[in-house]
C-alpha cells in the first residue's frame, strides 16, 4: 500500500514580536493572536493517518514580519544583516508556541517544511538568517531562495513578485553602494508599510486590516475627519520622499513608480497572474499564491487550478458583499493520487474543542 502523500499550504501570518513588550504595553505593530491554532493544526497532520504520511508543509511567504518587530526600534527600514538576525530571533522568542510545534513537525518521519520568501519576510534573503530557521526548527527544514518552488506538479509562490509595489529583485536583493555594510533594497510596498502605516497603526491599529483601502480613506474623511487628513499629509511625504529619492533604499526607477501608480487605479488580477505561470510551466497542474489576503479557488479550462491561500489574520472588509470583520484559517491541501498527479482543495482549519482561550485585546 502507498504512503498517503500531501502538501500543505500556508501563508501571511505575519509574525511580530509578540502582543506585548517585557514590561506589559501593548506592542500595536503585532497581527498575528493564534499561535494554539496553528499549533492544534500542525500536530493534527501529525497524528493518526498523518503520522506516516509523506507530508510537505509549504509556508508561502511573509510568515516572518521583519517590517513591523518594534516600533520603538531607530530606523526601521536598514536592515542589515545583523538586524535581520536579531528581529528573527524576537519573532521566534514572541511565539515560542509556534516553533515549538513547528520543530515538532519537523521532527515527524516524512514531514519536511519549506518556506518561501515574501516581501516581509525579505530578510530571510540573507544566508545567515535563513540557515538560523534552518537550524532551529531542525528536521527537513529549508528556506526556497527563489521566487518559484515547483515541485510534483505544483507551482508553488508567495505572488509578490506579480506586483509592481511589492517586486522583489531576488538577484541583486542588498543596496551595497554608499552604505556602510549592505542593507535589503525594501521593494516600494515595503517602505510604505515603514513609513507609513506603522505611523498612521500607532492611532488606529486596524488601519493595515481594512480592505479597500480607498474605500476606507473616503469614509474616515467623513466620519474621522482628522485622522484621515493626516494621514493623508503623511502619505504625501511618503510618496514625495519616494519620487526625490530620499533615504538609503533608493532604487526606484521612474518606470517602476509609474507602474506602481497604474496599478492602484487597475489592480492585478491574480488569477490571470497564476494562469501566466501555468503557460510558462505546462508541467505543473497547480499554482498557490499568498499575498493577496483574501483566500480564492479559480479553476481553468483546461483542468488547471490556482489557489490563493489567504491569510491567518483578521480582516476588515468594506465592500457591501463582505462587509465587516473576518477571520479564516484557510490553506490549499493538495493530494497524490496512485499515478502521483496532483489534486488541490481549499479548505479552512476550524480548530480542536476548547473550551476557554486566553483573549488579547488589540
Amino acid at each position: 500500500m502507498s504512503r498517503l502523500k500531501l502538501k500543505l499550504v500556508v501563508s501571511d501570518f505575519h509574525l511580530g514580536k509578540g502582543p506585548y513588550f517585557a514590561n506589559g504595553e501593548r506592542n500595536y505593530l503585532e497581527d498575528f493572536f493564534y499561535d494554539q491554532r496553528f499549533s492544534e493544526f500542525l500536530a493534527y497532520y501529525s497524528a493518526e493517518e498523518y503520522e506516516k504520511a509523506d507530508i510537505e508543509l509549504v509556508i508561502g511567504g511573509d510568515f516572518f514580519n521583519h517590517l513591523q518587530v518594534d516600533p520603538r526600534e531607530i530606523n526601521p527600514e536598514f536592515i542589515t544583516e545583523r538586524v535581520a538576525l536579531a528581529r528573527t530571533g524576537a519573532i521566534m522568542e514572541g511565539h515560542p508556541a509556534i516553533f515549538e510545534a513547528l520543530k515538532k513537525f519537523a521532527a515527524t518521519p516524512n514531514h519536511r517544511i519549506t518556506f518561501l520568501v515574501g516581501n516581509h519576510d525579505i530578510a530571510l534573503l540573507y544566508a545567515s538568517v535563513s540557515r538560523y530557521v534552518e537550524q532551529a526548527i531542525g528536521g527537513q527544514t529549508r528556506v526556497h531562495m527563489t521566487p518559484q518552488h515547483i515541485t510534483d506538479g505544483v507551482c508553488f509562490e508567495h505572488g509578490n513578485q506579480h506586483v509592481a509595489e511589492n517586486w522583489i529583485d531576488f538577484d541583486n536583493p542588498f543596496v551595497t553602494k554608499d552604505v556602510s555594510e549592505p542593507i535589503i533594497d525594501l521593494p516600494w510596498g515595503d517602505l510604505f508599510v515603514i513609513r507609513f502605516l506603522n505611523r498612521v497603526k500607532k492611532e488606529r491599529h486596524y488601519v493595515d486590516k481594512v480592505f479597500p483601502f480607498k474605500m476606507y480613506l473616503r469614509w474616515a474623511l467623513l466620519h474621522d475627519t482628522w485622522f484621515a487628513l493626516r494621514a493623508s499629509f503623511y502619505g504625501i511625504v511618503y510618496f514625495m520622499q519616494v519620487l526625490l529619492k530620499v533615504g538609503e533604499n533608493r532604487n526606484f526607477q521612474t518606470k517602476r513608480t509609474l507602474k506602481i501608480m497604474k496599478e492602484f487605479s487597475f489592480p492585478v488580477k491574480m488569477h490571470r497572474a497564476a494562469k501566466r505561470v501555468l503557460r510558462a510551466h505546462p508541467e505543473c497542474k497547480i499554482v498557490v499564491f499568498g499575498h493577496g489576503h483574501r483566500p480564492a479557488s479559480w479553476q481553468f479550462g483546461d483542468g488547471r487550478w490556482y489557489f490563493n491561500t489567504g491569510i491567518w489574520n483578521e480582516m476588515i472588509s468594506m465592500d457591501v458583499g463582505t462587509m465587516g470583520r473576518s477571520l479564516r484559517f484557510t490553506f490549499a491541501e493538495i493530494c497524490y493520487d496512485k499515478h502521483n498527479a496532483p489534486k488541490g482543495q481549499l479548505k479552512e482549519w476550524k480548530g480542536c474543542y476548547r473550551e476557554v482561550e486566553d483573549v488579547v485585546l488589540t
